[in-house]
């Protein structure tokens, strides 16, 4: 019982590191399919692809197709597809809207450069509507007011609901990062879902930064002097 223990432990223990360097056994060949039947629905794209291979860094499965100039990845442990050229052409759409509104919070309020992130959920069901997971950057917002501690722990949460808002319907935002500065310190939201954002959810997952970098420290001591 003592060998078959041990033999047991040590092949899950190998099984793990070849998991975290490989990929899970037969993990491409899901990646393969999953991502054939997105290209064959999206693209008419027929041609047999190759078998995509597991990237550490993003623990995703890739494959470059140049026939259609677009990298694929697929996302096991979410069961997302990530299409490099619809990233961008999502990104690219999302720039223009958001700068439309982006200088008009008021002199006090300063807003950074954002960015986001598509993703596709790997469903099968590609022809007539794909559903896709978006993820917003927007690390940077300063808020030059002077405000009471307890309401810059709710200012975060206020402007990004706003800003999502802003954006309208042609967006499903339903994770996120936020940093936010004013006088009272620095504050981050961080979420990761598959839900529709409410006030409530960004409320519970604002938390004020312990560490910041010493550029950080020296524009909230110039907020004060202000």
């Amino acid at each position: 019982m003592f060998k078959m223990s041990m033999i047991l432990i040590f092949s899950i223990l190998l099984l793990s590191i070849y998991s975290i360097f490989k990929g899970i056994p037969f993990g491409s060949y899901i990646a393969k399919a999953k991502i054939t039947e997105y290209v064959e629905q999206v693209y008419r794209f027929n041609e047999g692809i190759p078998k995509p291979q597991f990237t550490i860094v993003n623990s995703t499965y890739d494959v470059f197709l140049p026939e259609l100039g677009s990298r694929f990845s697929y996302d096991l442990s979410h069961n997302l597809i990530i299409d490099e050229k619809l990233v961008n052409e999502m990104d690219n759409e999302f720039q223009g809207d958001y700068n439309k509104f982006k200088h008009s919070f008021g002199d006090s309020i300063e807003l950074p450069d954002a960015s986001l992130f598509s993703s596709v959920l790997a469903n099968g069901k590609y022809s007539k509507e794909i559903t896709l997971y978006q993820k917003m950057y927007l690390l940077g917002m300063i808020n030059r007011e002077k405000i009471d501690p307890e309401d810059s722990s709710k200012m975060p949460a206020k402007l990004t609901k706003d800003i999502i808002d802003r954006l309208g319907e042609n967006y499903n935002i339903t994770s996120l990062q936020v940093l936010y500065t004013d006088l009272n310190g620095q504050y981050e939201i961080t979420l990761d879902d598959k839900k529709s954002i409410s006030m409530k959810t960004l409320g519970k997952n604002t938390s004020k930064m312990e560490q910041i970098g010493e550029e950080d420290k020296a524009l909230i001591l110039e907020l004060n002097k202000d």
